[in-house]
């Protein structure tokens, strides 16, 4: 079923992605100021995203489990749903749901993908190559430093 679907179809679903987290996101913090909301979702789709533009192995199948944990995650808040209701966060269940599964599924089965991201992997600029590097350091330094973050909280209670 995804055989048709390659790279770009990946990177633009994995785009849209991103930006229905973001608009979910302002539209929450303008109409609903009560809630506070930190934008993990959000930074976590364009980190995914700037990983596949730049042909990560690893953000290939972080990005898949990731799509499906979101995808399972929207399945679960409608399914708690005590009555049937439709509203913007509804509407943003289901098609974050929808366009995670697909994205999952073309990252993880489809065999197109699969040879044009490595096509594109083979053939990459050298400016992709040293940017993935940068990525990679950053990722491995922020999470550090979260950690640390979290042991100081942790020893100081």
């Amino acid at each position: 079923m995804f055989e048709q679907w390659g790279y770009r179809a990946a990177l633009y679903l994995s785009a849209l992605i991103a930006i229905l987290h973001w608009s979910f996101l302002i539209y929450a913090k303008l109409f609903m100021p009560q809630l506070n909301l930190v934008p993990v979702h959000e930074v976590a789709s364009v980190l995914v995203l700037v990983g596949l533009w730049l042909l990560s192995r690893m953000a290939r199948y972080v990005g898949a489990a990731y799509y499906f944990l979101t995808t399972g995650t929207a399945v679960y808040a409608l399914v708690q749903l005590s009555k049937p209701v439709v509203n913007v966060t509804v509407v943003w269940s289901v098609a974050t749901g929808i366009l995670c599964l697909a994205a999952a599924l073309i990252l993880l089965l489809s065999k197109r993908f699969a040879r044009e991201f490595g096509a594109e992997r083979e053939n990459r600029p050298a400016y992709k190559k040293h940017l993935l590097h940068a990525y990679t350091a950053l990722i491995v330094l922020v999470a550090i430093a979260g950690a640390v973050v979290d042991i100081v909280d942790f020893v100081s209670r």
